[in-house]
């Protein structure tokens, strides 16, 4: 769990962090499973775990350079769509700038990281991603359900 003193803000759908690191990485990552739970949506939860542990580590090592920085999380339920968003005001990225992994070739002639975005694409029915001068990153994840 977050510890409270970390967490600028936190209530049911909405988790806040100054500065997020990585050592909060496990702690924003339950905090989507167990919205999850909450809502039955158990089946949904390893998808998510993935692309939320994988977009939560790539804003703290990429956007903020490991020194930690603003993080926000918000879960939503909008129709059939779960909806998970993740603000930062880190470094602007540029998702078309990350070249495609080599998925094809054998594991030994890979050369390590860049699956990310990939798997988070593989995993979610839509991965979107805005910046604005205000507002920061915008990261959305988005999957249909079945309910």
């Amino acid at each position: 769990m977050i510890d409270q003193q970390r967490a600028a803000d936190m209530n049911e759908d909405t988790l806040t962090l100054e500065s997020a690191i990585l050592k909060d990485i496990p702690a924003i990552v339950d905090f989507v499973v167990n919205w999850l739970q909450q809502r039955k949506l158990d089946k949904y939860i390893f998808p998510f775990e993935t692309a939320v542990d994988e977009a939560s580590t790539n804003v703290v090592k990429h956007a903020y350079g490991g020194r930690g920085g603003f993080f926000q999380i918000s879960c939503e339920l909008n129709g059939a769509d779960i909806i998970i968003t993740i603000r930062d005001h880190g470094a602007k990225f540029d998702p078309g700038s990350v070249p495609l992994p080599e998925v094809d070739s054998a594991l030994e002639e890979r050369k390590a990281g860049g699956l990310g975005i990939y798997m988070m694409k593989k995993m979610m029915d839509r991965v979107d991603y805005g910046y604005s001068e205000g507002e920061g990153n915008r990261l959305l994840l988005v999957k249909r359900t079945s309910v």
